[in-house]
């Protein structure tokens, strides 16, 4: 199978983080086709665990759903940043926690028809609480939680993801 062409790219709109553009393809059958094209630095994601085997959640209003959502640590890659730095970095910064084990579990795409977004997956252990500094969007009516799982995602959790992003979470429980 042969991948398709991008014959042009109309860049529609660069805002602080993405970049969103019309992109024009042809196919291997030479029909042509446009679609609306997000593209974004990239992403690294923490599932930090604890000795008790709980993972560390951090509850974040998120305006596409219009509402809190539970997720794992997670954040923008700066301009040359190494996703595993930014995996440390985050994860202190939302939560206050430190590991000393890190191990990569990989890549994702939360939406690759329309989004080039990378994320980058980190298992921590070995944690060490402290003190949280978060970002300005991630102080107001956040908190962070050690959720016990899996009996918690049984009932508190309901370990759905909510719209296409996998690092979402959506919590029954309402703070």
């Amino acid at each position: 199978m042969l991948k398709p062409t991008t014959i042009a790219s109309h860049l529609k709109h660069r805002g602080r983080v993405i970049e969103v553009s019309t992109e024009v393809l042809r196919y291997a059958n030479g029909r042509e086709y446009a679609l609306d094209f997000v593209r974004h630095p990239g992403a690294a994601a923490v599932v930090a665990i604890d000795q008790a085997g709980r993972v560390c959640m951090v509850r974040q209003y998120r305006h596409g759903t219009g509402d809190f959502l539970w997720e794992v640590p997670a954040g923008k890659l700066d301009r040359g940043e190494a996703p595993h730095i930014c995996a440390v970095r985050e994860l202190a910064e939302e939560t206050g926690v430190t590991a000393r084990h890190w191990q990569p579990m990989g890549v994702y795409f939360a939406a690759p028809g329309i989004y080039d977004e990378v994320i980058h997956l980190y298992l921590a252990r070995d944690l060490d609480l402290g003190k949280a500094a978060p970002d300005a969007d991630e102080g107001r009516g956040s908190g962070v939680d050690l959720v016990t799982t899996p009996e918690e995602s049984a009932g508190g959790l309901r370990g759905r993801t909510a719209g296409s992003d996998d690092k979402k979470i959506e919590s029954s429980r309402r703070r």
